[in-house]
Protein backbone atom coordinates (compact mmCIF):
# COMPACT_ATOMS: atom_id res chain seq x y z
CA UNK A 1 0.00 0.00 0.00
CA UNK A 2 1.22 3.28 -0.93
CA UNK A 3 1.15 5.95 2.18
CA UNK A 4 -0.67 9.26 0.71
CA UNK A 5 1.86 12.08 -0.85
CA UNK A 6 2.53 15.01 1.10
CA UNK A 7 2.85 16.96 -2.28
CA UNK A 8 1.70 20.74 -1.08
CA UNK A 9 -1.96 21.01 -2.18
CA UNK A 10 -2.89 24.38 -3.00
CA UNK A 11 0.24 26.27 -4.61
CA UNK A 12 3.68 26.11 -4.81
CA UNK A 13 5.88 24.98 -2.03
CA UNK A 14 7.60 27.89 -0.60
CA UNK A 15 5.26 30.47 -1.68
CA UNK A 16 3.55 30.49 1.69
CA UNK A 17 6.16 31.47 3.51
CA UNK A 18 7.61 34.33 0.65
CA UNK A 19 4.21 35.59 1.08
CA UNK A 20 4.12 35.54 4.74
CA UNK A 21 7.82 37.11 4.76
CA UNK A 22 7.09 39.70 2.62
CA UNK A 23 4.08 41.82 4.84
CA UNK A 24 5.25 44.65 7.19
CA UNK A 25 6.25 44.39 10.65
CA UNK A 26 4.76 43.89 12.99
CA UNK A 27 2.21 41.62 11.81
CA UNK A 28 -1.20 40.31 13.47
CA UNK A 29 -2.37 37.28 11.84
CA UNK A 30 -6.25 37.72 12.66
CA UNK A 31 -8.36 34.26 12.96
CA UNK A 32 -11.26 32.44 13.83
CA UNK A 33 -12.52 30.39 16.88
CA UNK A 34 -15.41 29.26 15.07
CA UNK A 35 -15.43 25.85 14.57
CA UNK A 36 -11.20 26.31 14.96
CA UNK A 37 -10.64 25.25 11.52
CA UNK A 38 -8.96 28.94 10.92
CA UNK A 39 -7.77 29.06 13.90
CA UNK A 40 -5.57 26.02 13.73
CA UNK A 41 -4.34 27.75 10.21
CA UNK A 42 -3.50 30.80 11.96
CA UNK A 43 -1.50 28.70 14.46
CA UNK A 44 0.62 27.23 11.56
CA UNK A 45 0.93 30.49 9.86
CA UNK A 46 2.16 31.76 13.03
CA UNK A 47 5.02 28.90 13.21
CA UNK A 48 6.17 30.14 9.78
CA UNK A 49 6.32 33.23 10.37
CA UNK A 50 9.33 35.30 11.71
CA UNK A 51 9.96 38.70 13.21
CA UNK A 52 7.37 40.65 15.28
CA UNK A 53 4.02 38.31 14.55
CA UNK A 54 1.04 37.83 16.93
CA UNK A 55 -1.82 35.06 16.74
CA UNK A 56 -5.25 36.62 18.04
CA UNK A 57 -9.32 35.48 16.81
CA UNK A 58 -10.65 38.20 15.88
CA UNK A 59 -13.99 37.40 18.26
CA UNK A 60 -11.31 38.96 21.20
CA UNK A 61 -11.80 42.19 19.86
CA UNK A 62 -15.86 41.28 18.85
CA UNK A 63 -18.82 42.78 21.21
CA UNK A 64 -21.78 40.20 22.17
CA UNK A 65 -23.67 41.12 18.99
CA UNK A 66 -21.27 40.09 16.57
CA UNK A 67 -20.68 36.78 18.48
CA UNK A 68 -24.32 36.29 18.53
CA UNK A 69 -24.48 36.69 14.63
CA UNK A 70 -21.30 35.15 13.62
CA UNK A 71 -20.80 32.13 15.88
CA UNK A 72 -23.63 31.07 18.09
CA UNK A 73 -26.25 31.49 15.14
CA UNK A 74 -23.90 29.49 12.75
CA UNK A 75 -23.45 26.84 15.48
CA UNK A 76 -27.13 26.01 15.96
CA UNK A 77 -28.00 25.69 12.67
CA UNK A 78 -25.28 23.49 11.66
CA UNK A 79 -26.30 21.32 14.18
CA UNK A 80 -29.44 21.28 14.12
CA UNK A 81 -30.43 22.42 10.54
CA UNK A 82 -27.41 22.21 8.82
CA UNK A 83 -29.53 22.26 5.04
CA UNK A 84 -30.18 25.56 5.87
CA UNK A 85 -26.42 26.86 5.15
CA UNK A 86 -27.35 26.74 1.72
CA UNK A 87 -28.98 29.89 2.32
CA UNK A 88 -25.98 32.31 3.87
CA UNK A 89 -23.33 30.48 1.27
CA UNK A 90 -25.76 30.97 -1.80
CA UNK A 91 -28.33 33.91 -1.17
CA UNK A 92 -26.52 37.26 -1.80
CA UNK A 93 -28.54 39.20 0.20
CA UNK A 94 -27.39 38.26 3.61
CA UNK A 95 -23.55 38.93 3.00
CA UNK A 96 -24.39 41.80 1.04
CA UNK A 97 -26.73 43.39 3.71
CA UNK A 98 -24.03 42.68 6.31
CA UNK A 99 -21.71 44.81 4.15
CA UNK A 100 -24.16 47.29 3.60
CA UNK A 101 -24.94 47.84 7.07
CA UNK A 102 -21.93 48.16 8.63
CA UNK A 103 -20.12 50.18 6.13
CA UNK A 104 -23.51 52.82 6.19
CA UNK A 105 -24.54 52.09 10.03
CA UNK A 106 -21.68 50.58 12.00
CA UNK A 107 -23.87 48.63 14.02
CA UNK A 108 -20.95 46.38 15.47
CA UNK A 109 -18.53 48.77 18.02
CA UNK A 110 -15.21 47.96 16.32
CA UNK A 111 -13.25 50.30 18.59
CA UNK A 112 -11.45 47.36 20.53
CA UNK A 113 -10.27 46.20 17.38
CA UNK A 114 -9.32 49.30 16.13
CA UNK A 115 -7.30 50.39 19.03
CA UNK A 116 -5.40 47.25 19.05
CA UNK A 117 -4.17 47.75 15.32
CA UNK A 118 -3.42 51.44 16.47
CA UNK A 119 -1.65 50.93 19.42
CA UNK A 120 -0.11 47.18 18.18
CA UNK A 121 1.39 49.61 15.78
CA UNK A 122 0.62 46.70 12.99
CA UNK A 123 2.14 47.26 9.41
CA UNK A 124 -0.13 44.34 7.82
CA UNK A 125 -2.69 41.96 9.09
CA UNK A 126 -3.40 38.73 7.22
CA UNK A 127 -6.92 37.68 7.84
CA UNK A 128 -7.84 34.30 7.74
CA UNK A 129 -11.13 33.84 6.17
CA UNK A 130 -13.52 36.23 4.85
CA UNK A 131 -14.96 36.91 8.54
CA UNK A 132 -11.54 38.40 9.84
CA UNK A 133 -10.76 40.12 6.77
CA UNK A 134 -14.53 41.19 6.58
CA UNK A 135 -14.24 43.07 10.31
CA UNK A 136 -9.92 43.98 10.26
CA UNK A 137 -10.75 46.01 6.72
CA UNK A 138 -14.09 47.68 8.66
CA UNK A 139 -12.07 48.63 11.68
CA UNK A 140 -9.08 50.00 9.61
CA UNK A 141 -11.37 52.27 7.26
CA UNK A 142 -13.32 53.68 10.07
CA UNK A 143 -10.29 54.48 11.78
CA UNK A 144 -8.15 55.56 8.76
CA UNK A 145 -5.45 53.10 9.72
CA UNK A 146 -2.40 52.80 7.49
CA UNK A 147 -2.01 49.07 7.77
CA UNK A 148 -1.88 46.42 4.91
CA UNK A 149 -4.81 44.11 4.94
CA UNK A 150 -4.44 40.75 3.46
CA UNK A 151 -6.69 38.02 2.96
CA UNK A 152 -6.19 34.37 2.84
CA UNK A 153 -9.61 32.10 2.02
CA UNK A 154 -9.16 29.28 4.32
CA UNK A 155 -11.49 26.50 2.34
CA UNK A 156 -10.44 24.64 -1.17
CA UNK A 157 -13.43 26.29 -2.96
CA UNK A 158 -15.24 29.86 -3.40
CA UNK A 159 -17.47 31.25 -0.92
CA UNK A 160 -19.91 34.06 -1.25
CA UNK A 161 -18.64 35.66 1.98
CA UNK A 162 -15.64 36.69 0.14
CA UNK A 163 -17.84 38.57 -2.98
CA UNK A 164 -18.89 41.23 -0.27
CA UNK A 165 -15.85 42.19 2.08
CA UNK A 166 -14.77 45.97 2.11
CA UNK A 167 -12.23 44.99 -0.88
CA UNK A 168 -11.83 48.83 -1.04
CA UNK A 169 -9.73 48.61 1.94
CA UNK A 170 -7.75 45.07 1.25
CA UNK A 171 -4.00 45.03 -0.81
CA UNK A 172 -3.69 41.35 -1.34
CA UNK A 173 -5.54 38.15 -1.46
CA UNK A 174 -4.36 34.53 -1.13
CA UNK A 175 -6.20 31.60 -2.39
CA UNK A 176 -5.14 28.00 -2.52
CA UNK A 177 -7.08 27.30 -5.47
CA UNK A 178 -6.63 29.06 -8.84
CA UNK A 179 -8.29 32.75 -9.58
CA UNK A 180 -9.72 31.18 -12.93
CA UNK A 181 -11.79 28.61 -10.38
CA UNK A 182 -13.32 31.31 -7.95
CA UNK A 183 -16.84 32.17 -8.42
CA UNK A 184 -16.02 36.02 -7.45
CA UNK A 185 -14.11 38.58 -9.21
CA UNK A 186 -11.33 40.16 -6.45
CA UNK A 187 -11.36 43.85 -7.76
CA UNK A 188 -8.35 45.56 -8.57
CA UNK A 189 -5.92 47.16 -7.62
CA UNK A 190 -6.20 44.13 -5.28
CA UNK A 191 -3.46 41.51 -5.91
CA UNK A 192 -4.37 37.43 -5.85
CA UNK A 193 -1.81 35.21 -4.70
CA UNK A 194 -1.80 30.81 -5.38
CA UNK A 195 -0.56 29.34 -2.22
CA UNK A 196 -0.91 26.28 -0.42
CA UNK A 197 -2.73 25.88 3.26
CA UNK A 198 -0.66 25.04 6.35
CA UNK A 199 -0.69 22.63 8.58
CA UNK A 200 1.12 22.87 12.00
CA UNK A 201 4.69 21.59 12.12
CA UNK A 202 3.76 18.66 14.73
CA UNK A 203 1.34 16.98 12.10
CA UNK A 204 4.11 17.11 9.68
CA UNK A 205 6.60 16.07 11.96
CA UNK A 206 4.22 12.47 11.90
CA UNK A 207 5.02 12.13 7.77
CA UNK A 208 7.86 10.13 8.76
CA UNK A 209 6.28 7.93 11.49
CA UNK A 210 3.76 5.42 9.79
CA UNK A 211 1.23 4.44 12.29
CA UNK A 212 -1.04 1.58 13.18
CA UNK A 213 -2.90 0.49 10.42
CA UNK A 214 -5.05 -1.18 13.01
CA UNK A 215 -6.06 1.71 14.76
CA UNK A 216 -7.88 4.49 13.35
CA UNK A 217 -8.96 7.90 14.53
CA UNK A 218 -12.25 8.93 14.20
CA UNK A 219 -13.61 12.72 14.41
CA UNK A 220 -15.65 15.16 13.05
CA UNK A 221 -14.45 18.60 14.24
CA UNK A 222 -14.66 20.35 17.49
CA UNK A 223 -18.33 20.31 17.86
CA UNK A 224 -18.67 16.54 16.85
CA UNK A 225 -20.90 16.85 14.31
CA UNK A 226 -21.05 13.21 12.95
CA UNK A 227 -22.31 10.11 14.14
CA UNK A 228 -19.13 8.37 14.70
CA UNK A 229 -21.21 5.92 17.29
CA UNK A 230 -22.37 4.55 13.76
CA UNK A 231 -19.67 4.66 11.93
CA UNK A 232 -17.77 2.51 14.69
CA UNK A 233 -20.88 0.07 14.66
CA UNK A 234 -20.38 -0.46 10.87
CA UNK A 235 -16.29 -0.83 11.35
CA UNK A 236 -16.00 -3.02 14.73
CA UNK A 237 -16.38 -6.35 12.96
CA UNK A 238 -14.01 -6.15 10.22
CA UNK A 239 -11.10 -7.10 12.38
CA UNK A 240 -11.13 -8.07 15.87
CA UNK A 241 -7.78 -5.99 16.15
CA UNK A 242 -8.92 -3.18 14.90
CA UNK A 243 -8.87 -0.39 17.70
CA UNK A 244 -10.54 3.26 17.58
CA UNK A 245 -10.01 6.71 18.53
CA UNK A 246 -13.27 8.39 19.04
CA UNK A 247 -12.63 12.41 19.36
CA UNK A 248 -16.17 13.63 19.92
CA UNK A 249 -14.97 17.42 20.71
CA UNK A 250 -17.79 19.35 22.81
CA UNK A 251 -20.53 17.13 21.85
CA UNK A 252 -20.64 15.15 25.31
CA UNK A 253 -24.02 13.38 24.58
CA UNK A 254 -21.95 11.16 21.47
CA UNK A 255 -19.00 10.31 23.94
CA UNK A 256 -21.35 9.20 26.44
CA UNK A 257 -23.24 7.22 24.14
CA UNK A 258 -19.85 5.49 22.60
CA UNK A 259 -18.78 4.99 26.27
CA UNK A 260 -21.66 3.05 27.23
CA UNK A 261 -21.13 0.48 24.68
CA UNK A 262 -18.15 -0.30 27.02
CA UNK A 263 -16.05 -1.87 24.19
CA UNK A 264 -12.89 -2.54 25.00
CA UNK A 265 -11.08 -2.02 21.50
CA UNK A 266 -12.82 1.97 21.61
CA UNK A 267 -11.10 5.12 23.47
CA UNK A 268 -13.50 8.25 23.37
CA UNK A 269 -12.42 11.67 24.14
CA UNK A 270 -14.18 14.78 24.48
CA UNK A 271 -12.19 18.12 23.54
CA UNK A 272 -8.06 17.71 23.11
CA UNK A 273 -6.07 20.36 22.61
CA UNK A 274 -4.56 18.95 19.41
CA UNK A 275 -5.13 15.55 17.46
CA UNK A 276 -1.39 15.08 16.81
CA UNK A 277 -0.70 12.37 19.81
CA UNK A 278 -3.65 10.51 18.56
CA UNK A 279 -3.20 10.74 15.20
CA UNK A 280 0.99 9.06 15.82
CA UNK A 281 -1.01 5.59 16.84
CA UNK A 282 -3.04 5.90 13.72
CA UNK A 283 -2.70 5.13 10.49
CA UNK A 284 -5.93 6.01 9.38
CA UNK A 285 -8.71 9.11 9.89
CA UNK A 286 -11.99 9.01 9.22
CA UNK A 287 -13.53 12.35 9.46
CA UNK A 288 -15.98 15.03 8.14
CA UNK A 289 -14.05 17.19 5.60
CA UNK A 290 -13.43 20.00 8.28
CA UNK A 291 -10.23 22.21 6.59
CA UNK A 292 -8.29 21.64 9.75
CA UNK A 293 -8.54 17.94 10.20
CA UNK A 294 -8.07 17.51 6.38
CA UNK A 295 -5.03 19.70 6.42
CA UNK A 296 -3.40 17.34 9.26
CA UNK A 297 -4.64 14.76 7.86
CA UNK A 298 -2.81 14.86 4.51
CA UNK A 299 0.36 16.80 6.48
CA UNK A 300 1.42 13.09 8.41
CA UNK A 301 0.32 11.04 5.51
CA UNK A 302 -2.10 9.37 6.86
CA UNK A 303 -5.16 7.35 5.24
CA UNK A 304 -7.94 10.00 4.86
CA UNK A 305 -11.42 8.24 4.55
CA UNK A 306 -14.21 11.50 4.24
CA UNK A 307 -18.13 11.05 5.33
CA UNK A 308 -20.05 14.30 4.22
CA UNK A 309 -19.98 17.42 6.05
CA UNK A 310 -21.54 21.15 6.01
CA UNK A 311 -22.63 21.96 3.10
CA UNK A 312 -20.98 24.50 0.67
CA UNK A 313 -17.14 24.50 2.53
CA UNK A 314 -16.54 21.50 3.62
CA UNK A 315 -18.27 20.25 0.08
CA UNK A 316 -15.47 22.23 -1.61
CA UNK A 317 -12.97 20.41 0.88
CA UNK A 318 -14.18 17.19 -0.01
CA UNK A 319 -13.87 17.21 -3.66
CA UNK A 320 -10.29 18.88 -3.53
CA UNK A 321 -9.15 16.26 -0.53
CA UNK A 322 -10.66 13.26 -3.62
CA UNK A 323 -8.87 14.81 -6.39
CA UNK A 324 -5.69 16.12 -5.11
CA UNK A 325 -4.65 14.66 -1.15
CA UNK A 326 -5.47 10.86 -2.52
CA UNK A 327 -8.88 11.20 0.10
CA UNK A 328 -11.40 8.32 -0.13
CA UNK A 329 -14.57 8.75 0.25
CA UNK A 330 -15.67 6.60 3.24
CA UNK A 331 -17.80 3.46 3.17
CA UNK A 332 -17.02 -0.06 5.32
CA UNK A 333 -16.00 -1.49 1.67
CA UNK A 334 -13.47 1.07 1.35
CA UNK A 335 -11.64 1.18 4.82
CA UNK A 336 -11.64 -2.83 4.81
CA UNK A 337 -10.28 -2.41 1.28
CA UNK A 338 -7.88 -0.56 2.60
CA UNK A 339 -7.21 -2.17 5.97
CA UNK A 340 -6.67 -5.51 3.70
CA UNK A 341 -4.27 -3.75 1.64
CA UNK A 342 -1.89 -2.06 4.52
CA UNK A 343 1.21 -2.69 5.09
CA UNK A 344 2.35 -3.90 8.73
CA UNK A 345 5.55 -3.31 10.10
CA UNK A 346 7.43 -6.38 10.30
CA UNK A 347 6.80 -6.40 14.10
CA UNK A 348 3.13 -6.20 14.26
CA UNK A 349 3.60 -8.81 11.07
CA UNK A 350 5.21 -11.35 13.58
CA UNK A 351 2.94 -10.91 16.27
CA UNK A 352 -0.14 -11.46 14.19
CA UNK A 353 1.01 -14.42 13.22
CA UNK A 354 1.70 -15.49 16.61
CA UNK A 355 -1.12 -14.60 17.68
CA UNK A 356 -3.29 -16.53 14.60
Amino acid sequence: MNRPSTRTAGGAVGALEAEIALLPRPLLILSTAVGRGMYSIGEALHERAEGEVEHRAVEDFLPPSAMREDVERYRAISSRFPLLLHLPYRVPLIYQRKLLRERHLRTTDLTALSAHLETGGFGSVLAVSHRPTFWAALAKERAGLDVSIVGLSGEYGSSLGWRYVPWSSIQRFLTPVPASELRFAVPAPTTVQLVPLPARAEYEALASEPGDPNAALVVCGLWGQGRIDRILKELRGISPELTFHAVCGENDALRRTIESACDPRVRAYGVVPSLAPILRECASVITKPGIATVLETHAARRAMFLIPGMPVAEDNNLRFALHHMGALRYSRDAFRGWLEAAEFPPEDTACRASVR
